[in-house]
């Protein structure tokens, strides 16, 4: 790697960190809707870098509609917490900070309702080698099931195929964000072995549906195991 490159990488991991640092400090001081922000020196001051470096960053939260830059006034905390993206939402779970029981709620809701559509769209879409991909994936949770292991991630991988034998990218870039943000609760849920048995069997069911493109059926199914884990949170919410 050329110096240029090597110096390149260390400054992309150096804005990262100023984002995450600077998620973490707005989090962690409370800081209102529409209140200033420290200014970019400030900034640069409490995480040791370069104003530059605090400046891209900057640039990246209010990509995300984190904060908002006014001309001669500074740097303030976006006015409307409901316009913030689902990356900067992504980035708060990430961070360790819990979230509201609201948007927990919300992002299952609108999970299931992209589920259910997707799978429509598959069954419609599928191509041969959708199919392949989607029996690769059960055949490596059956070996997971075998050893015992919990199948958190095979379950990333069965419901992002599906996305993409919608054919639709968009849709695909769209729902990533979500199981990103129920990575732990999945992990969580998972851990009870008999839970991963259970989940495998409607998988199988799930791609016989895709397989003979019956839609219909798909998306009942479908429904019917997303409902499944959102009753298990919203129980255990319930009970917390």
């Amino acid at each position: 790697m050329s110096g240029m490159a090597a110096q390149d990488v260390v400054r992309d991991d150096t804005i990262d960190r100023v984002v995450t640092e600077t998620m973490a400090f707005i989090k962690r001081r409370g800081y209102l809707a529409g209140e200033r922000l420290p200014s970019e020196r400030d900034l640069a001051e409490r995480f040791s870098v370069s104003r530059s470096a605090v400046r891209e960053a900057l640039t990246k939260l209010q990509a995300m509609r984190v904060i908002e830059r006014r001309s001669s006034s500074g740097v303030f905390l976006g006015r409307e917490p409901s316009a913030t993206s689902l990356e900067a939402l992504v980035l708060t779970h990430d961070l360790g900070i819990p979230m509201e029981e609201t948007d927990i709620r919300e992002s299952m809701e609108v999970r299931r309702i992209l589920e259910v559509q997707a799978i429509r769209l598959a069954c419609e879409r599928r191509a041969h080698s959708d199919i392949e991909a989607l029996e690769r994936v059960l055949a490596a949770t059956e070996t997971e099931i075998a050893a015992g292991r919990p199948i958190a991630d095979m379950d990333y991988q069965f419901h992002m195929t599906i996305f993409r034998a919608t054919q639709n990218m968009i849709f695909v870039r769209m729902v990533n964000p979500f199981y990103l943000l129920s990575r732990s609760r999945r992990q969580a849920f998972f851990e009870d072995k008999r839970r991963g048995q259970v989940s495998h069997a409607q998988h199988v069911a799930i791609v016989a549906a895709i397989r003979v493109q019956d839609a219909d059926a798909g998306a009942e199914l479908m429904a019917s195991h997303i409902g499944r884990v959102e009753r298990h949170y919203l129980d255990l919410s319930a009970i917390t």
